[in-house]
């Protein structure tokens, strides 16, 4: 068995904000990041039923437990996200990275690894 993460990117104005999704059997997990390198970031979990918690970190919090309700109700399945944006980003590009989490789960047969 293998770990494949469909990848993707997409632009909020003049900045590359890219995202990474691997779908386990009973998770999703997935990265969201500014840049070429993926970076870890503050960390969540969102269950299916939708109740959610912040793991670790606190900048990205709210936007990783609302990308982690947008995985978890598209898959049915728990969400682990990770959010690594520099400050105030977040607020900014929200809708551009739930566009781009959509997407990602849209395209379970374009795996990158």
């Amino acid at each position: 068995m293998s770990l494949g993460f469909t990848t993707g990117e997409a632009r909020h104005e003049e900045r590359k904000l890219q995202g990474a999704v691997a779908e386990l059997d009973n998770a999703v997990v997935a990265f969201f990041w500014e840049g070429e390198g993926p970076r870890m970031g503050t960390l969540t979990v969102t269950l299916p039923d939708r109740s959610s918690s912040s793991l670790l970190g606190d900048r990205d919090r709210q936007l990783g437990l609302i990308l982690g309700g947008q995985l978890a109700a598209l898959t049915g399945k728990m969400a682990l996200v990770s959010v690594n944006l520099p400050v105030g980003l977040g607020d900014e590009a929200g809708r551009t990275l739930l566009e781009l989490a959509r997407g990602l789960i849209g395209k379970e047969g374009e795996e990158n690894g």
